[in-house]
């Protein structure tokens, strides 16, 4: 009965712990609030960090976070070509595990992420004038968590999803 419950404890935390995401604004940037209307367009760079974090995630693809963010972005009316402001995600932080870990390990084999900047500049000036940071993770394994391209697809999708929330909601202020 004891080992049951201590099981049964544990699988509740790795179901809780299993995928998390948020966006949150530095300090510095709190009293920043551009209303923003469209973006005229962004891009997806890697940090230097991050950079020197691809050989050992190379189940990470940049082009495959990118699109994911066109298209969460493109069905949330975010990118018009007469928009004010442009984005630019800058990844700071990635971490894929592999295959066996994932499936074998779970949630105690660490989690996958893929952390990063969102840096919006003014059209034209290009001067810097909100950032904020997202996070995503996701830590659940076994057969149906472990799978790479479900763990990666989820991964880059909720990060656009939470960009794009984040936009929306700079969007639909009122006041």
């Amino acid at each position: 009965m004891r080992k049951t419950r201590w099981l049964g404890t544990l699988a509740v935390i790795a179901v809780l712990n299993g995928c998390a995401s948020a966006v949150t604004v530095p300090e510095a940037h709190r009293e920043t609030k551009p209303a923003v209307r469209a973006l005229e367009g962004f891009t997806v760079e890697l940090s230097p960090q991050a950079k020197e974090q691809l050989p050992a995630n190379v189940k990470f693809d940049v082009g495959a976070l990118n699109k994911a963010m066109d298209r969460t972005f493109a069905a949330r009316g975010l990118v018009a070509a007469d928009g004010d402001y442009r984005l630019k995600i800058v990844v700071t932080d990635i971490r894929v595990r592999s295959t066996f870990s994932a499936v074998m390990w779970g949630f105690m084999a660490g989690d996958d992420h893929v952390n990063g900047d969102g840096i919006l500049s003014r059209k034209g000036d290009d001067s810097q004038v909100h950032e904020f940071k997202i996070t995503t993770s996701y830590a659940l394994g076994g057969f149906a968590g472990g799978q790479d391209a479900a763990r990666m697809d989820w991964m880059y999708q909720e990060f656009a999803k939470k960009v794009a929330d984040y936009l929306a909601e700079k969007r639909d202020a009122k006041g």
